[in-house]
């Protein structure tokens, strides 16, 4: 396969726009030097009969751009130009048959092949010719399909090779950061936390606690719940319920331990309770152990509320109630911008 160049012929009042478009494409397949486009090739002072002959004669492919208005261009008197002998498009196109360059109609956005009829003697082999359709509504494979025609007669232009890169960086392992005080000291304070919950149970034994007594000498039994105000003697069975449906009873839950937050049903983290009464404190511990937040707060009957102070500086406060003899809460954290449904579960 030899070199040689791509001729594109065409009607500037039928297929200018797509010529043109056809002509940068190919450019980048065959190189600028190897297409002629007249508009852009032909120097200005140049004898354009001889500059076309001259162009035909290093071609080797004339593109016959076709168009639905081709053969119905008329001059001014109203002779269609395809029946002029002077006509330019007329005259590239019947060169190049008499040459034998390989002559390949383009039909573009629906134009049909012409009949032997409609053309003049020296352009009836045009209508022997096979065409290539290029319409606009699937250009790139149309225009894909015509490059694989023209491969097999003109050389593409050699594709550039990569270059090595200069001095290439070697590889630098990634430093390992060091762990944090939290992360190195987190089983000691787990541990210290379960100490002080021991603690906070034995302060609570019911054998050794005191209960304060009302003006008539006896047990208040206000501050007493219903197993241990029987346990002492000090009110029977129907009172206590009478208390209770009278709603003078607190019902306070032990919240100290290890507790799983939920944020829309999917585990994220894990907070460490202590609770000294009604007053709470914990920490928050990411999956991977890593402390994230802090916080206190109070636990009044059924409902609880902490404040949220973050690691990172975003700072909340958490509102639960609970309906499972303090098993489960649930409720909401609520952030400067957003709030969060969030659930505790007793994991300890």
């Amino acid at each position: 396969m030899s070199n040689g160049k791509i001729f594109i012929s065409y009607r500037r009042e039928d297929t200018s726009g797509e010529s043109g478009r056809l002509k940068d494409k190919l450019e980048q397949v065959f190189g600028q030097e190897n297409i002629f486009y007249d508009v852009e090739t032909l120097e200005a002072g140049l004898n354009f009969d001889e500059s076309i002959a001259k162009a035909l004669g290093e071609s080797k492919v004339l593109l016959a751009m076709i168009g639905p208005h081709w053969l119905k261009v008329s001059d001014s008197k109203g002779v269609l130009r395809i029946q002029k002998p002077d006509d330019w498009v007329r005259k590239e196109i019947s060169e190049a048959l008499r040459r034998n360059l390989r002559v390949i109609p383009v039909l573009v956005n629906g134009a049909e092949m012409p009949d032997q009829t409609e053309l003049p003697e020296d352009l009836k082999e045009l209508s022997l010719k096979h065409a290539q359709e290029l319409s606009s509504s699937r250009w790139n494979y149309d225009v894909g399909e015509l490059t694989k025609v023209l491969e097999k007669i003109i050389a593409k232009i050699p594709e550039p090779k990569p270059q090595p890169q200069p001095n290439p960086r070697p590889f630098s392992p990634p430093v390992a950061k060091p762990k944090s005080w939290w992360a190195k000291n987190y089983l000691w304070l787990l541990g210290g936390f379960v100490v002080f919950i021991g603690l906070v149970g034995l302060c609570s034994n019911p054998e050794t606690e005191t209960y304060p007594i009302d003006d008539s000498g006896n047990v208040a039994t206000d501050f007493l719940d219903e197993d241990t105000a029987m346990a002492s003697g000090t009110v029977g069975e129907p009172d206590f319920e009478e208390n209770r449906n009278q709603g003078s009873e607190q019902y306070e839950f032990d919240l100290a331990g290890e507790w799983s937050l939920y944020l829309n049903g999917q585990k994220v983290s894990i907070l460490m309770m202590s609770q000294e009464g009604v007053n709470l404190a914990y920490y928050e511990y990411n999956l991977l152990n890593q402390k994230t937040a802090e916080g206190n707060g109070q636990v009044d009957g059924q409902y609880l509320a902490m404040d949220y102070y973050g690691a990172t500086g975003v700072n909340g406060t958490i509102s639960m109630s609970t309906n499972n003899s303090g098993q489960t809460w649930v409720g909401t954290i609520y952030f400067p911008a957003t709030a969060v449904t969030a659930e505790l579960k007793l994991t300890r």
